[in-house]
């Protein structure tokens, strides 16, 4: 059972659970859909304009003349990251693996490859010329494309396997771990709204950027865990819902930084291009 699966159980908790789960992932879709659809209008355009540099007014350094083989690994990691998004919550919905399994695998194939691209599209980039915020952001990103690489790995090995729960179990980290990059925005929105930005500095080594190279996937990881768990059959009544109020959190941070990012950066964004 996954987040869109009917309950298995008629328990209150595991009821909670199911739609909680529903909740996230509906927004998530909703929210990374529009996110990706930003990507393909920002960054792919800026492609079909050859101005490239402005991709480095969203963040330092992403585009150098003098840095092709980089400047390819993160076109590549933005590519593949907007497919992620766009296809991640298909793959949760248990309706479309039990009624389309030919179609399940094929998007299946199609994610695992583009998590790869892109968890090696950002290794890449990161190896040839470092990121703006130095080791700590090296380090902190480095990881997150290592996990994306091993995660995508693990999900396809245990799928040709066989092995399904653990194949579901990986997937789930897979797309908690390729939704990052959507939450980094949302979240530095979020502190830029509620503090004025306090620890960050356009060189991204203040300490809340320091802290950034890690939060914008280590919760999600966490909480992807813990969703886990809980969706087992020994999971008891408290960890059901001490999951599904996180998951209930989640969905009400991501619904209103979607609301404001769409009113103010990604909708302007997209219809200057379209």
């Amino acid at each position: 059972m996954t987040a869109l699966d009917a309950p298995a159980r008629t328990h209150g908790s595991a009821i909670a659970l199911h739609w909680s789960g529903v909740a996230l992932v509906a927004i998530t879709w909703i929210s990374a859909a529009i996110f990706g659809a930003y990507i393909i209008a920002f960054y792919g355009g800026a492609i079909q304009d050859g101005t490239l540099e402005v991709w480095n007014t969203v963040l330092p350094r992403l585009y150098e003349t003098t840095s092709l083989p980089a400047t390819i690994a993160i076109g590549a990691h933005f590519a593949t990251g907007a497919i992620l998004l766009l296809l991640g919550p298909v793959q949760l919905i248990g309706a479309v693996r039990a009624r389309a399994r030919a179609l399940h695998r094929w998007i299946g194939r199609l994610y695992a490859s583009c998590a790869l691209i892109a968890g090696i599209g950002g290794l890449v980039f990161i190896f040839s010329k470092g990121t703006i915020g130095g080791v700590p952001m090296n380090i902190g990103f480095g990881l997150y494309g290592a996990l994306m690489v091993l995660t995508a790995v693990q999900t396809v090995r245990h799928a040709m396997a066989r092995r399904l729960e653990l194949h579901r179990s990986w997937a789930i980290r897979l797309f908690a771990l390729a939704i990052g990059s959507w939450l980094y925005r949302l979240d530095y929105g979020f502190w830029s709204l509620l503090t004025g930005g306090i620890g960050h500095t356009e060189s991204f080594d203040g300490w809340f950027d320091v802290l950034m190279a890690f939060f914008f996937y280590l919760p999600n990881l966490a909480i992807a865990e813990l969703f886990i768990r809980a969706r087992r059959w020994q999971g008891g009544p408290a960890l059901r819902l001490s999951a599904s109020a996180a998951l209930i959190v989640a969905t009400g941070f991501v619904s209103l930084g979607t609301y404001y990012f769409t009113l103010y950066a990604w909708a302007p964004a997209i219809a200057a291009r379209f």
